[in-house]
């Protein structure tokens, strides 16, 4: 829950930022992200029984595949730009349980943001083209538990990342009025500078904990896919 409270509120963070640019659009509206993550684990402090029973857990953590609705929100200025688009997966790693997806109870987040600079083609015409690059920044939060038949005891899954790149925001606004339309926009992030990395196995209310030291995350990458009312304010 904290992590979702920080989340949240970094991003109205950076929103309110940008509001301080004169001549800005705002747009936003439902969205559909593509996200991808390349992990590398290696040796760990865990004992070997915990290993042998967090092996096949282990191995499917590894790669990992996202595909899910949430909302974005642009602001566009004369220069700058800041895009945040946030997800809501509805199933991660039910394959690490190898159990019915509808007993694994779960919740997970992504948040993409970008800041950057862009150019606005066509601006004074109804039909505009926004072309904008810079930094991007991903967060990664999901947590997911079930009970394990054989064991009998309850099996949770946990993991908080946050990773570094750069990316670029195509944005189409076509505006019906002076000051209203509707926007069509794809952004694509490549993210390769991790900063935090965590993991988390709780086997019968004992927590085994891998971190940076042992989960590399090589190389991330999230296609968001948006659409919706834009405003020029």
């Amino acid at each position: 829950m904290k992590q979702k409270k920080f989340v949240i509120v970094s991003a109205v963070l950076l929103l309110s930022a940008v509001g301080m640019f004169a001549d800005t659009i705002l747009s936003v509206g439902p969205a559909f992200t593509n996200y991808f993550v390349q992990t590398k684990i290696e040796g760990s402090s865990l004992d070997s029984t915990v290993k042998q029973i967090l092996s096949g857990s282990l191995e499917n953590t590894k790669d990992e595949k996202n595909n899910a609705a949430g909302f974005a929100l642009d602001w566009r200025g004369e220069l700058f730009y800041l895009m945040a688009q946030m997800a809501f997966p509805g199933k991660t790693h039910s394959d690490i349980f190898k159990s019915n997806s509808e007993t694994i109870k779960q919740s997970a987040i992504i948040l993409d943001t970008q800041i950057g600079v862009g150019v606005t083609l066509f601006k004074q015409s109804q039909l505009n083209l926004f072309l904008g690059a810079g930094a991007g920044l991903n967060t990664m939060y999901a947590n997911q538990s079930t009970t394990l038949p054989l064991l009998g005891t309850k099996f949770e899954y946990a993991k908080l990342d946050f990773m570094v790149g750069a990316g670029a925001n195509v944005i189409a606004s076509l505006f019906l009025t002076k000051n209203i339309g509707i926007y069509a926009g794809i952004a694509d992030t490549l993210y390769f500078l991790p900063i935090m990395t965590k993991k988390e196995f709780t086997i019968g209310g004992q927590t085994y904990k891998l971190d940076n030291k042992n989960v590399k995350n090589n190389l991330a990458n999230s296609v968001n896919v948006k659409a919706g009312l834009t405003i020029k304010l």
